[in-house]
């Protein structure tokens, strides 16, 4: 004879599962963070990975201000002085790029954020460098190798560091990588975060940007207006 009771071993393993699936959901998903808990998370993870603590001055909490607003989507972020509103009009959908001298802690910052948003899926991010992209490409073997490289670029939000320090690759003919995952990053709608040095001594950025477009073609410079939000990182060197 059947009968409806349920077992009792058969409940506990389904417990077990379901136990397991909301584990591994809160492991791989965080919730948005306030500006309290970014703050927290930012100087503790900065100390982590540096060994240092967060130097704390006018400068510096003036740059890294705007990078907090913007992930933060704050209003705020719209009326920081850094944010270059005369040259690109500012948006949330926009990516960022972010211009300044050298040793600013452009690097160290992001190097951070990749850290503390590892867990968050609309903020999660990976750190490359533009050096680092021609190197990798230079490694690809096959026309395969080049597409899988080039699909590796199209990820939600990307940040490239310090471009125009990189050479063109010399894979079977020059190729100029950086401009062409910005292009394809473009036509993709998708967000990117750069970094880059001042081009001239007197570091004026519009000169800066004029720099990049004669680098990687009037096509990027014409785009450049619509993909980035314009921030200059102000102060001297940190190191």
């Amino acid at each position: 004879m059947r009968t409806n009771k349920t077992n009792p071993a058969s409940n506990l393993i389904f417990h077990l599962i379901n136990q397991n699936r909301e584990y591994k959901k809160e492991m791989y998903t965080q919730k948005p963070y306030n500006k309290k808990q970014m703050w927290n998370a930012f100087v503790k993870t900065f100390r982590e990975i540096h060994g240092k603590e967060f130097k704390q001055s006018d400068n510096t909490i003036k740059n890294i201000k705007v990078l907090f607003y913007y992930f933060l989507k704050d209003e705020a972020f719209f009326k920081c002085n850094n944010l270059r509103k005369d040259i690109s009009s500012p948006s949330f959908d926009k990516g960022l790029l972010i211009l300044g001298g050298y040793g600013l802690g452009k690097s160290d910052y992001f190097k951070v954020f990749e850290t503390i948003f590892s867990k968050n899926p609309d903020l999660r991010f990976k750190f490359f460098t533009a050096k680092g992209l021609v190197r990798d490409f230079e490694k690809c073997q096959t026309p395969l190798d080049k597409e899988h490289f080039f699909k590796n670029a199209e990820r939600k939000l990307m940040f490239i560091d310090d471009i125009n320090s990189e050479n063109e690759a010399s894979n079977y003919g020059k190729r100029d990588v950086i401009e062409e995952i910005l292009y394809n990053r473009y036509d993709y709608r998708l967000r990117t975060i750069v970094t880059c040095n001042y081009t001239t001594s007197d570091n004026c950025v519009k000169r800066t940007l004029e720099d990049l477009g004669a680098r990687y073609g009037g096509r990027i410079y014409d785009r450049i207006f619509e993909m980035f939000n314009i921030v200059e990182f102000e102060g001297t060197s940190l190191r």
